[in-house]
Order: structure tokens, then C-alpha cells, then sequence
């Protein structure tokens, strides 16, 4: 029955056909090797009704002589068994595995009745059935009743959730590539390939035995561990499995031991300190040897079963132990020593014998470690975003899939869409794409200990507007390089600065630029822009580039352009003719970064960027 708003009350199999999956017979020879998509319920990702990995294909002739049948485009795929809840749209035909019940309406919006789906999936789930292999049956999935609107509110729902979804898609990408690129940095900085600017000092080398004290671990059981008691406990499930490389006891929920239960008194030693490590050294697989360092020690701390707590006999900068202890060139030291069947275990013999290859200056580590605590920082805000997004799509779903609010009205007319995460985008134009730009690269490169300049933010202006191909005509040949003074004095800097994405610093060393309080909405404009993936090539390519490096990139780019137009070769003898016919460039010859070898390095370089 229809009701005065236009919505009703249906169940799927009175809307949709039902199709089913199925794996292909073994009878059929080389069934793999087809042209037909073949998904499993691992195949979907689970953050969009969108995404599917294409990752196998069947013949023809295993579809026909299989449970499998062909699904249409815009085919709704429910996995019913192995990973209940998933759903997905089929982008074009596919066929499917059994954990799938599949649905097909040619009245109805697919992506309304995903959305549907994926909402109800999450009660079904209580339904299902099996012992090993649990799922919800193909008639619980007919049962099911939603609410239907017309057609046209049906699109314009879709269409809401469908931009929410792709929101959290974005940001899933982006923390993605944050953990991509802080995974990336590791190899360089902690290994010693590469020192931050103004460190040079070689590395220091010894084994961990020769650098640490083991000191008294005790073992509790659960029934002494109560939210009352009164001495926080280190549990190591809590470091393999919650807790990242430093744990700042300030900021933490970590279970409280109930004192008086236990006959022994602990001695002082037994307790943790500021910087000391604790190592899980049992787990049930290679996680083994994850360790924490404690940060902002307060109170009574002890160390519990399964872990060794190591004491520093040297002096190491804060959280840079956490860092370089749970890295790869740390950890796999570790894996010839692992013993154990279903669990895995390291002795503390075999731990003193770890090697440990550290910068020698505390100032270098204390730089390096800053380095991964602002990536961590960046990392947990991006989180806290996502999660919010998400809280957001359930809401949306709650009141959008109900009709408790409408997007269209009464006389079917389109009502304009929900402001859900941000305001009306501004129009844009150069001056506040470069404004935004700015406030992206201000956001990426920004350090308290290493002050950003405009030199810097001027040099990787160009180079993203180069990776972008866009104009660089506002850039001129300047001593500095290539130098925009309408970004600086009536374009982006300014924008920038007035709506509070940045703030710009002067003293006697310069201007220096640091994050506005606004900085965020500049980071939204961005992700809806699309522009985000040119701040992560930037932060990927030049994260650790010194200023002077980025002045040779940018002039010998810039030269390269100039000898294009020109029809003229690219040579190292062709970049310094051109540098020096330039007056305001001439001097950069006398350089020490401007050497032969440093202008063949930068041509090799840029055409790697921006020719491939």
C-alpha cells in the first residue's frame, strides 16, 4: 500500500530477481582462463558499494557447466556466507562465488537498494545460520522489507550517500599513502641512507646487550586486574595489537592491577620509567618483538607476563627507541631467532645479540623522531576524520532510508542537497587554487624544529605546477630561482593568510610559515578539488629535499622549458649558457650545488618527473 508521502513498504522478492553464484566445476578444464570476472566475498571492499577487485576470470563454458550464472550490470552483490554484510554494484557482468545471494531490479535504483541492503545486512547478520560456515539464507534476504520512495527520491538518495561514500573513500586513500609514505621514510632515515638536513655525523653501532639492562617483569593473571586497583599494567596483547611504537602514558586506558591481592611487594626496579622499552616477546606469529617506549610516566606502572622491560644504559632522545625498534631493519633481525609452532617466542639471549645502528648526535635522533611523531599525529587526525565520516554515512542512512528526511518534496521537486560536511565551495580562480595549494604544502611540510620558508613554499609551488602542467608564467627568473611575486603579493599568499589557512611569521631570519587555524577547510577544498594526490607527489618526492636542492630542481627545470621552446638541446653546457645570459641567474654558477654534476643530476631528475 502506497502512503501519502509516497513511500511503501516492500520486501525484495516482491522488486528483485535472484541470482545465484557458484565456484566453477573441476570437470572444466582450464576454467581460469576466461574472460568472464569472477568475484569472492574477499573481492569487495567493504568501504563502498563501488569497489570490487577483479582479480580472476572463468570461461563460457565453466559458467555453463557450473552452479554460476552471469550477472548484469547494476546487479546488487549480497555476500550472504563467509564476510555477511559486504555489499557491491556490479560495475559491468560478473560472475560470483557462492557466499553470494544477488539481486536485480529494472524498475528500481541499484544503488538505493545496495544502500538498503547494506543498512538491513547489519541486522541480518543476527540471523545467520551453520556451524564452520555461518550465513544468512537466500530467503531471509527475500523477507526483507525496506522502505521504497519513487524513483526519483530513490536517485537523489543514492546520489547523497553515493557522495559520503566517496568522502571516506578519499580519506581511506589518503591515510593510505600517509602510512605509505611514513613506511617509505624509515627505510631512509633509520637505516642511515639518508640524514635530515644539517646532520652529517656518521652512525654509531652496537649490540642491544652492550646498550640495555634487563630489569624484572612480573606475571598476573586476569583476575588480578581490575579498574580499581591501583598499579597501571603493560599487557603485551596491548603492544602487538593496540599501542603503537611509543606509548604516552598520559593518553592511555591501560588496565589497572588490583595491589593487594598479590603476597610479594615489588621492588622500585620493578617499575617502568620515562624511556624505558617493554618488548612482547610471545605472539602468534612474526609479530613478535613489537615493543612500545614509555613517554610521561606517571604513577606506578609494572610490566607483565610475556614481555622483557629494557632499560637504556645511554642516553637516547624521546619516543626515537619506539621508532627504530619496531622498524624493519630493526625487527628483522629478529626473525632467524623466533621459535615456537602455534606460538611464537624470542629469548632475551637471543635479543642481546640484536644489533643497533643509531645516530651518534641525540640531536639527530630527537630530529628523526619528531619527523615520525608529525607523520603519527597526521595520521591519528585523518583517523578521527574517517571515523567521523562514517558516523556521518550511519546517520544518513537512519534518516535518509526511512524517509524521516526527505530530499524531495511534496510536489517532487528536488530539494537542494544537505550541507554535510562543509560549505558552499568558492569559485575558483588561480588566486585561491594557489591560496589552497599553499595551505596544502604549509600542512605537509611544516616542522616547529625545521622553519618553513617562502624559498621552499615558492619551489614546490612550481614543481606541483609543473607535475600539473598547468601555467607556469607567473613564475619569473629570480635570484632565488624560479620566483612568482603575484602569489606572494596579490594572489595565493595573501588568500591564504586573510581566511586564516596560514600564518606567516617574520623575524630577522625571514618569513616563515606556519598552519592557520582555518587550515582545515583549506585541507576539505582539496580533497574535493581532487588536488590532494598532487600535495602526496609533492610530500613523496621532496619530504626531505633541502632548499637549496629544490633551487636547483626548479632553475633547471624552468631552463629545460625555456630550451624546448626554444628547439634546442638539453645539455648540462646548454642549462649553464642559459643560467648564465640571465643576470638575476648568473651568480647561481658560483654555487657549490650548481657543479656539473649537480645540473646532469637535476636534468635526469626532472625529466624523471615531468617528461615520463
Amino acid at each position: 500500500m502506497v502512503r501519502e508521502s509516497g513511500w511503501n513498504t516492500v520486501k525484495l522478492k516482491d522488486i528483485c530477481d535472484f541470482i545465484g553464484g557458484g565456484t566453477p566445476s573441476k570437470q572444466v578444464e582450464n576454467f581460469w582462463c576466461g574472460n568472464i570476472p569472477w568475484i569472492s566475498s574477499s573481492d569487495l571492499i567493504e568501504s563502498s558499494i563501488w569497489k570490487i577487485n577483479i582479480t580472476r576470470h572463468i570461461t563460457a563454458e565453466a559458467v555453463a557447466k557450473s552452479a554460476t550464472h552471469i550477472c548484469p550490470r547494476n546487479t546488487v552483490l549480497v555476500v550472504s556466507r563467509v564476510g555477511v554484510g559486504k555489499v557491491a554494484i556490479a560495475p559491468f557482468e560478473v560472475c560470483t562465488s557462492q557466499d553470494f545471494t544477488n539481486l536485480v531490479s529494472k524498475k528500481h535504483d541499484a544503488r538505493f537498494l545496495a544502500y538498503c541492503i547494506q543498512n538491513k545486512m547489519k541486522i541480518m547478520e543476527e540471523k545467520t545460520q551453520g556451524t564452520s560456515i555461518k550465513g544468512v539464507t537466500v530467503e531471509n534476504i527475500a523477507q526483507m522489507e525496506i522502505e521504497l520512495p519513487p524513483q526519483e527520491e530513490q536517485t537523489a538518495i543514492a546520489e547523497a550517500l553515493s557522495d559520503i561514500d566517496n568522502l571516506i573513500s578519499s580519506m581511506q586513500k589518503l591515510i593510505q599513502k600517509k602510512k605509505a609514505i611514513k613506511q617509505g621514510a624509515t627505510q631512509e632515515l633509520l637505516t642511515g641512507k639518508k640524514h635530515l638536513p644539517g646532520f652529517s655525523t656518521e652512525w654509531s653501532q652496537a649490540t642491544f646487550g652492550d646498550l640495555f639492562d634487563f630489569l624484572p617483569t612480573n606475571a598476573f593473571t586476569r583476575d588480578q586486574m581490575t579498574d580499581t586497583g591501583t598499579i597501571q599494567n603493560v599487557h603485551y596483547g596491548d603492544i602487538l595489537t593496540k599501542y603503537g611504537a611509543c606509548l604516552d602514558m598520559a593518553n592511555t586506558d591501560m588496565p589497572y592491577l588490583l595491589e593487594t591481592v598479590s603476597v610479594r611487594k615489588y621492588s622500585e626496579s620493578s617499575y617502568v620509567r620515562e624511556g624505558d622499552v617493554i618488548i612482547a616477546d610471545t605472539a602468534e606469529d612474526s609479530t613478535v618483538g613489537k615493543c612500545v617506549e614509555l613517554v610521561n610516566v606517571h604513577g606506578k606502572v609494572l610490566s607483565g607476563q610475556h614481555t622483557m622491560l629494557c632499560r637504556p644504559k645511554v642516553t637516547f632522545a624521546p619516543k626515537f627507541l619506539g621508532y627504530y625498534m619496531n622498524a624493519e631493519c630493526f625487527h628483522n633481525q629478529m626473525l632467524p631467532f623466533i621459535t615456537g609452532i602455534k606460538v611464537s617466542s624470542i629469548s632475551k639471549a637471543n635479543i642481546s645479540t640484536l644489533v643497533l645502528k643509531y645516530p651518534t648526535l641525540v640531536e639527530e635522533q630527537q630530529a628523526i623522531a619528531q619527523v615520525f611523531s608529525d607523520m603519527d599525529n597526521e595520521i591519528a587526525q585523518l583517523e578521527k576524520k574517517l571515523a567521523k565520516y562514517q558516523q556521518i554515512k550511519q546517520g544518513m542512512m537512519q534518516e535518509l532510508l526511512t524517509g524521516r528526511i526527505r530530499l524531495v518534496d511534496a510536489d517532487r521537486k528536488e530539494q537542494p542537497k544537505t550541507q554535510i560536511l562543509q560549505e558552499k565551495q568558492p569559485a575558483h580562480n588561480q588566486h585561491f587554487d594557489d591560496a589552497v595549494m599553499i595551505a596544502g604544502i604549509v600542512n605537509a611540510f611544516y616542522s616547529e624544529k625545521y622553519p618553513l620558508g617562502r624559498k621552499k613554499v615558492q619551489k614546490l609551488l612550481y614543481l606541483v605546477r609543473r607535475k600539473e602542467q598547468a601555467d607556469i608564467s607567473a613564475f619569473h627568473k629570480k635570484a632565488a630561482g624560479p620566483y612568482a611575486d603575484e602569489v606572494r603579493y596579490k594572489g595565493g599568499e595573501p588568500i591564504a593568510q586573510k581566511n586564516k589557512y596560514i600564518q606567516v611569521k617574520r623575524s630577522e631570519k625571514g618569513s616563515r610559515f606556519e598552519k592557520g587555524v582555518q587550515i582545515q577547510q583549506a585541507m576539505a577544498y582539496l580533497q574535493e578539488w581532487g588536488k590532494q594526490a598532487d600535495i602526496d607527489w609533492l610530500v613523496s618526492q621532496f619530504q626531505y629535499t633541502s632548499v637549496d636542492e629544490l633551487e636547483l630542481l626548479a632553475t633547471v627545470d624552468m631552463a629545460i622549458c625555456d630550451l624546448r621552446r626554444e628547439g634546442k638541446e638539453i645539455s648540462v653546457a646548454s642549462i649553464k649558457g642559459l643560467i648564465r645570459s640571465n643576470k638575476e641567474w648568473r651568480d647561481k654558477l658560483k654555487k657549490t650545488y650548481f657543479r656539473d654534476s649537480d645540473i646532469q643530476r637535476a636534468i635526469k631528475k626532472c625529466q624523471d618527473l615531468f617528461e615520463s
